[in-house]
């Protein structure tokens, strides 16, 4: 190309017009330049040609720049490029007046008139090279899962009126030790009606999490529409949100704000109610506590859903300072749940028919015999029909007797539990111990009348001479506060004196007590 250009610079100069036309219109078929690039290359002189500079890169800092660069980068913590801009002069003038670095003047120029971008762009391959300098942590799986799934906050469900919007949750049975293995709780909890689900988890990981929200499903007597869960990895990961997101299910997956628990109020207050107060906050490892647990919570299903009536906010009104809440009658989730109508007469009919069949006296009965048997596991002392049978060795007979024992204790269980413990009574002004210093009730305020600037240990120390039966360290913390009433009263006495006076003597500064300078 370049040959063919420099072949036609020596006949272009001796052609006619026409002539130049149409080699100009043949090197322009040739090469496919514009006519006007063929032209100033035609036209260009063979001195200009050979000391033209045009299309080459003109490298204004070079290595000797980058190795004055690299000594400043580091004296300043290795700072971004914008910042490192700012601190140059300072920074340069200050090594210098050290004897840390000693640059040429003509390096010394070019480093302190480069840009930010400059700086940025000769650091590069240093920082790539320097261990741990801009290392950033590889984003995780469920940082991509994050940043496609909605988040929802504690105001999102206004639009939401039918059950089947859940708030899920895993609560840790790790007893204050998140090292090594322990159970989990999968909480659930439905919006509109208060239906709550509890289901032990083995392992804290994606699969298990969704192996438990199939189970959970199942139990639900209205169909599941939406999960809100919190960023935890065992939500947040692509194996439940290709559950949730398959054509067959149709479940809507949203996730809170991190570090904002009221996002998940609901459930929140589940994890607390049904399971802190149910299970504890003790260690609970191994598949006999799961079992344990799964029985547990399958009575306490029954008995919190069907006999636990709750109240549900029906409106909040901000007066002032205070907010007026105002509550619809308590009811029981199920309650809430036929109120909504969204179950079929034989699906309503059905959970009535449960709710007959089931006794709230046994379900209290066997909630707090697996409590009891859990405290037996926590602390080690295993029987051995717990160790060596498995965990339904009750017989009938015996389920029978344990449930008569349970009912006649029903009868004297307050006298077991421990009494409200009553708040203190406000102080209503009255002295409740003798006063210490009443045998000299009068000298003390004689003593202050006298010198107002005394200090509470010199009183003191005057008292004790008086009577050091009567007197020691212990009452300098009292008389320090009789002194305090004592200036306060006197203070108070003389603004009031002085705002009694009706006019202002002649000669004297309006609103400066008399005999004050």
């Amino acid at each position: 190309m370049a040959l063919a250009i420099s072949a036609a610079t020596a006949r272009y100069r001796s052609l006619s017009r026409v002539g130049k036309q149409r080699l100009l219109d043949e090197l322009q078929a040739l090469t496919g330049y514009h006519r006007k690039s063929l032209l100033r290359r035609l036209n260009q002189r063979p001195d200009e040609r050979q000391t033209s500079l045009r299309g080459q890169h003109r490298r204004r800092y070079g290595p000797e720049v980058v190795e004055a660069l690299v000594p400043l980068w580091e004296a300043s913590d290795r700072l971004c490029g914008k910042r490192l801009h700012a601190l140059l002069p300072q920074l340069v003038e200050s090594l210098e007046h050290h004897g840390h670095v000693q640059l040429e003047p003509g390096v010394r120029a070019r480093v302190l008139t480069m840009s930010s971008a400059t700086i940025d762009r000769l650091l590069a391959p240093v920082r790539k090279s320097s261990g741990g300098n801009g290392w950033r942590r590889p984003p995780r799986a469920y940082s991509g899962v994050r940043r496609r799934v909605q988040v929802r906050t504690f105001k999102g469900w206004d639009e939401h009126k039918d059950p089947g919007w859940l708030e899920i949750d895993l609560v840790a049975h790790c007893g204050g030790r998140l090292e090594g293995r322990f159970i989990w709780t999968l909480v659930a909890t439905d919006i509109a009606t208060g239906w709550s689900e509890s289901l032990p988890v083995i392992t804290r990981d994606g699969a298990s999490v969704l192996a438990a929200i199939q189970r959970l499903r199942q139990h639900l007597p209205f169909p599941l529409r939406g999960i809100d869960a919190d960023n935890d990895p065992a939500f947040m990961n692509a194996l439940i949100e290709q559950w949730c997101d398959a054509p067959e299910q149709g479940i809507e997956l949203t996730r809170s704000r991190a570090y904002q628990s009221n996002d998940q109020a609901w459930v929140e207050q589940k994890n607390g109610v049904l399971i802190r107060r149910v299970v504890g906050y003790e260690r609970l490892v191994g598949l006999e506590a799961a079992q344990l647990l799964g029985e547990l919570y399958a009575a306490l299903r029954l008995f919190t859903n069907l006999f636990q009536p709750s109240f549900k906010l029906k409106s909040s009104v901000r007066e002032g300072g205070r907010i007026k809440r105002l509550h619809h009658p308590p009811r029981t989730p199920l309650q809430q749940l036929l109120r909504t109508g969204v179950l079929s007469d034989q699906e309503a009919q059905d959970l009535k028919e449960l709710r007959k069949r089931c006794d709230p006296v046994a379900l209290l009965a066997t909630i707090r015999s697996c409590q009891s048997r859990l405290a037996l596991l926590i602390s080690g002392q295993h029987t051995s029909a717990m160790a060596g049978e498995p965990l339904s060795w009750r017989t009938p007979e015996q389920e029978k007797r344990e449930l008569e024992g349970f009912l006649q204790g029903l009868q004297a269980l307050w006298r077991q539990s421990r009494p409200l413990q009553k708040k203190p009574k406000p102080r209503q002004g009255r002295r409740s111990r003798v006063d210490p210093f009443e045998a000299h009730a009068e000298l003390i305020p004689q003593w202050l009348t006298a010198e107002p600037d005394v200090g509470s240990q010199e009183l003191l120390d005057r008292l004790i001479d008086l009577d050091p039966q009567r007197y020691g360290a212990q009452h300098k913390r009292t008389l320090q506060r009789r002194i305090r009433d004592w200036r306060v009263a006197r203070v108070e006495k003389c603004v009031a004196s002085a705002s009694e006076r009706p006019e202002t003597k002649p000669g004297t500064r309006e609103g400066v007590l008399p005999g004050v300078n």
